[in-house]
């Protein structure tokens, strides 16, 4: 299944993307590996490309550029070789940038992507000045639909504050995101949190699925 995931630069759209990747890969039924293709074109910061290495020890492929995910270079050199798995039906995860411009670059691709299943994910964070309020959230996610032209089937409740994160981070986060979902007659698929948080507040979370972390992917302690 194809899972495209877009959100506002801050939102924690790719580090959602490379936990959502690690939990489909802890299938130990698995037939092929899952893959992430890295489309963000945008922000040269914190990109799926940068976990290619330790993401491979997992099961999880990371598909970049054809310039082997070179980390150091900011060309939208993008890779298509991600297509031929949509089209077998494989597990691809569409890391794809925020914005009119940065989500545009999947309408190369939309043809290959609609004839599959695939769910179009956008994460929303009440932390980030573009998404503060359920009113700009629901905005966000209607340019998203028609500048892609696709469909968006839900959105992500990732309200956090990087490691200050708290339980009323996230709840304050999903009255928000909630809000917005009803907006939008979309459901929240995901909830991303920390371990220590889940097992404080596990009951009083409302969403589809649950993604839980010990400790930040895309972030050092320190950062």
């Amino acid at each position: 299944m194809t899972r495209i995931v877009t959100g506002y630069y801050g939102s924690g759209k790719t580090e959602f993307c490379v936990n959502l990747a690690l939990d489909l890969a802890n299938d130990t039924g698995r037939k092929s590996p899952v893959v992430i293709a890295d489309l963000d074109i945008i922000n040269p910061y914190f990109r799926s490309r940068e976990a290619a290495d330790r993401l491979a020890d997992s099961g999880v492929v990371v598909m970049g550029d054809h310039l082997d995910n070179n980390t150091g270079q900011d060309l939208p050199a993008l890779s298509t070789a991600f297509v031929s798995k949509i089209r077998k039906g494989e597990d691809v995860i569409i890391d794809l940038g925020g914005g009119e411009l940065g989500s545009r670059v999947i309408s190369a691709f939309r043809d290959a992507v609609v004839a599959m299943p695939y769910d179009f994910l956008c994460v929303l964070n009440p932390f980030r000045p573009d998404t503060n309020n359920a009113e700009k959230m629901a905005d966000f996610v209607h340019m998203i639909g028609r500048t892609t032209g696709i469909s968006v089937t839900g959105v992500v409740n990732n309200g956090h504050m990087l490691h200050d994160t708290t339980v009323g981070h996230i709840l304050y986060s999903q009255e928000i995101v909630g809000v917005a979902a009803e907006m939008l007659k979309l459901p929240i698929k995901y909830t991303l949190l920390r371990n220590d948080l889940y097992g404080q507040i596990g009951k009083q979370l409302i969403s589809e699925n649950i993604l839980t972390f010990d400790k930040l992917q895309m972030r050092q302690s320190w950062q």
